[in-house]
């Protein structure tokens, strides 16, 4: 049996707060967040008018689920485009209490402005979840964030007395990171990403560097942006880092893995989760399939109201072992990125355990080609590395198809791509797993 000490817990009162005690919470933030935001934000106001709904008819957290309508990213684009507003109706508030902007990474569309308080509510989880991983006050960290999220803003670990070192997230940077690692010797790395792997991995082997020893500080690496391929794991964990797994929680805040690597840890405090059928507003049943739907508790600039994520999640709240009793997912992937072949629903993720199985492919890069959900065949555009090619092209498409074939029991058609220009096809970070062409 674990056991739960305060020193595991950066904040030990609301990370292992009971069941009961959290709904009383998020009740509460409901309650005072529905008069408000229905007053300042025109999104909110004109939906909630279309649907006949008012704040007098919200007097607890059951009428909120009951009654609130949904929202997604084409009701802010929608609203976006119409009112020539760029922050889609959410803004409540403007200077000086907007304190930033972010966005999001645009992978399924144009980006989504994401407006910012001060009391940032992805960085109050991210302490939690680095105070976890072994970092303390006067430690520091390798702060390698997607700078399109919201920038390099160092200043907002102040209280907490966490020292960021500032990497701008791009291959490009590789060196540095190398180097602030030896000389800072940072506890933590976050964040990083496929190409960012593939850049190390390449560094390692073009200069011989010793990356488990420049890393040997580092006592957690966070990935994120999609999931992890089985190769790059090999990879990340041959410098011997252990991977902490990170995604989005809706655009509003972030989830990851604790030590006990079973699902992502969702901060209830702040944020109201709802995990619900795809295609209605029915909950579903603990450790099933739903949709991930989101509220902001905490967000006074322009918090999202039952946001429905278009992400796919397998959800719990039974309490982790690790002492903690917020609710846990683990992604699943998108419900616009489903395609039926021959009537089988196919996912990224039914991808990545076997994209990686040849020398060539072992990036893990991949892209499905999805015209129309329902297809007779699925066209898969595969990266792969030219200096690895150990017969034609034309060979290595046959190899990946068979494999696939067999392991999904699909049609498959291949299509290759170098590494280079596939991570081209999308922003720095990541590249979109579904194209429609």
């Amino acid at each position: 049996m674990t056991t739960i000490t305060n020193d595991q817990f950066f904040d030990p009162t609301v990370e292992t707060m009971p069941r009961a005690e959290l709904e009383k919470l998020q009740e509460a933030r409901i309650l005072q967040l529905v008069p408000y935001v229905y007053e300042r934000s025109p999104l909110v106001r004109d939906l909630w008018e279309q649907h006949g709904v008012t704040p007098d008819d919200i007097k607890s957290l059951a009428d909120f689920k009951a009654k609130v309508p949904f929202m997604d990213k084409d009701t802010i684009r929608a609203y976006r485009d119409k009112h020539n507003d760029p922050y889609g109706g959410l803004a409540c508030v403007s200077a000086p209490h907007l304190r930033g902007v972010g966005f999001t990474s645009g992978t399924t569309g144009d980006p989504t402005p994401l407006p910012r308080p001060e009391d940032n509510a992805v960085v109050n989880g991210l302490k939690r979840e680095l105070w976890q991983i072994g970092v303390r006050a006067n430690d520091k960290f390798a702060y390698m964030l997607f700078s399109f999220r919201d920038g390099l803003n160092a200043d907002r670990w102040m209280d907490c007395g966490m020292i960021p070192i500032a990497v701008q997230h791009s291959p490009l940077e590789i060196p540095y990171l190398v180097k602030i690692s030896r000389e800072h010797r940072p506890k933590a790395l976050f964040m990083i990403s496929t190409p960012i792997i593939m850049g190390l991995d390449a560094y390692q082997k073009k200069s011989g560097d010793d990356l488990r020893e420049a890393f040997s500080s580092i006592q957690g690496v966070v990935f994120g942006g999609e999931p992890m391929s089985p190769n790059l794991r090999k990879i990340v964990e041959g410098w011997g880092l252990e991977i902490f797994e990170l995604s989005s929680l809706g655009d509003l805040a972030t989830a990851m893995e604790c030590k006990a690597h079973d699902g992502m840890h969702t901060w209830e405090d702040i944020a109201l989760i709802e995990h619900l059928d795809p295609n209605d507003n029915i909950e579903m049943p603990d450790g099933s399939r739903g949709e991930l739907v989101v509220t902001a508790l905490t967000d006074d600039v322009a918090p999202f109201i039952r946001y429905r994520t278009d992400d796919l999640i397998s959800f719990t709240r039974q309490p982790c072992t690790c002492g903690r009793t917020h609710g846990r997912m683990k992604p699943v992937g998108r419900k616009g990125d489903e395609m039926l072949i021959g009537g089988r629903s196919v996912l990224p993720i039914d991808i990545f355990p076997f994209i990686g199985d040849f020398p060539e492919t072992r990036s893990g890069l991949f892209q499905m080609i999805r015209p129309q959900r329902e297809m007779d065949a699925l066209r898969l555009r595969v990266g792969f590395d030219p200096d690895e090619l150990h017969d034609d092209e034309a060979a290595l498409c046959e190899r990946i198809s068979s494999k696939l074939q067999s392991e999904l029991d699909i049609p498959i058609s291949v299509e290759l791509m170098s590494n280079e220009a596939l991570l081209k096809l999308g922003p720095p970070n990541k590249i979109p797993r579904v194209s429609k062409s």
